[in-house]
């Protein structure tokens, strides 16, 4: 057994060599991509994007987002409550903005001084957009935002509350959308002071900013309304995109995560399969494309079983079964490339294939276009509707 692993590991990192040819399958086109983090991995993964902002002269503090940079400065988007003092409604007090706004990475670093960007105009909206000088080295996460509207029932994450840089512990749930407003509500346990402007999260990515709350409901400003008014903003930077993540268990997110590796692997072996049916074979092309054929191999041993529970839950009965015989037929198919290690090292050594080989290779034909088809077969059963 551990020969036939030594071998099996030496024939991976030929044929990952070997991928070369660039064949465009007949599957469903599918993003590359994909993330499938939970909610708690995905807001880590935020929180480089996270600041803590003191108004030191009007003693207000919570915290932003990094919404963009450009060479010199951040942006950061943030309630506006923040960093301005508002009087008591109905007092006639006047409005105090800061003139001292103090920032802080949650990534770490020194301390940055930010300012209101004077082209922004907040209207009635409780929101602020700020800059700040851009630390060396420094690089937000751009892919951020949920694609969609969050639904009604979606679990929902609060990053940055109580002066912490850290996920409140407390999961939430959205009450209310925002299709008549910028505003969504959501259910929060555990929310403490001093987590206004702090980005609000699904499974899916950034949805809001946090607002206010009141009792065990916040109120959190759409992440799509507070884009719009950046962008709209002269001479502001906003970067973030869509942070194409499926959360584990989500139906869309097996769907995914299964039709990418489908084609990653499936694609791997062709090109495998269309070089080895030439003359002659590079060793520097081989070398340039190892890694691509492991991290194929890797993410489809990941999947093999890991789905399995979805594909009960949430397909017709026949999917799953579907599911275990094609993952086996395309083993098999794989296990033929096993068998050549000795010729694949000759190969590799002389650059050059063997008679032998090449007529292997071109009996695997029939083989390699009935697992294609199967594979499509397979993704539209994935597609339909429940």
């Amino acid at each position: 057994m551990v020969a036939q692993a030594v071998r099996r590991r030496g024939l991976s990192r030929l044929l990952g060599q070997a991928l070369v040819l660039a064949l465009v399958l007949a599957v469903a086109p599918v993003r590359a991509d994909t993330t499938f983090l939970t909610g708690e991995e995905l807001a880590e993964r935020l929180r480089r994007n996270l600041v803590w902002i003191a108004a030191e002269d009007v003693d207000e503090h919570g915290f932003g987002l990094v919404v963009g940079a450009d060479a010199q400065r951040l942006w950061i988007v943030t309630a506006r409550h923040v960093v301005v003092r508002l009087g008591m409604r109905g007092s006639g007090e006047p409005e105090r903005p800061s003139t001292r706004i103090l920032l802080r990475l949650c990534s770490g670093g020194a301390d940055l001084m930010a300012e209101p960007w004077s082209a922004w105009v907040a209207g009635d909206a409780d929101l602020a957009l700020l800059t700040a000088p851009r630390p060396a080295g420094f690089e937000p996460e751009t892919r951020a935002l949920a694609a969609q509207l969050a639904p009604v029932g979606e679990p929902a994450w609060l990053l940055g509350s109580n002066d912490e840089c850290a996920l409140v512990p407390a999961r939430g749930l959205v009450r209310a959308g925002a299709e008549a407003g910028p505003d969504l509500r959501i259910d929060f346990a555990g929310v403490r002071g001093g987590s206004s402007g702090g980005p609000v999260l699904s499974g899916r990515g950034v949805i809001g900013l946090m607002k206010s709350a009141e009792d065990l409901t916040t109120t959190v400003h759409d992440i799509a309304d507070v884009q719009r008014r950046v962008q709209a903003t002269a001479g502001a930077v906003w970067q973030l995109a869509s942070a194409q993540n499926l959360p584990p268990g989500d139906r869309e997110a097996t769907r995914v995560d299964l039709a990418e590796t489908l084609n990653q692997y499936l694609l791997a072996l062709n090109n495998a399969w269309m070089l080895l049916q030439q003359p002659t074979v590079a060793r520097a092309t081989m070398d340039d494309f190892v890694g691509r054929y492991n991290v194929a191999l890797r993410r489809f041993l990941r999947v093999r079983e890991s789905h399995d529970g979805a594909l009960a839950r949430h397909w017709p009965a026949p999917v799953l079964p579907a599911w275990r015989t094609l993952r086996e037929g395309l083993w098999v198919v794989h296990q033929h490339f096993w068998r050549l290690d000795a010729q694949m090292r000759e190969i590799y050594t002389n650059q050059a294939t063997t008679p032998v080989v090449r007529a292997d290779m071109a009996a695997l034909a029939p083989d390699l276009q009935r697992l294609e088809a199967d594979i499509r077969q397979f993704l539209q059963l994935l597609d339909k509707e429940p």
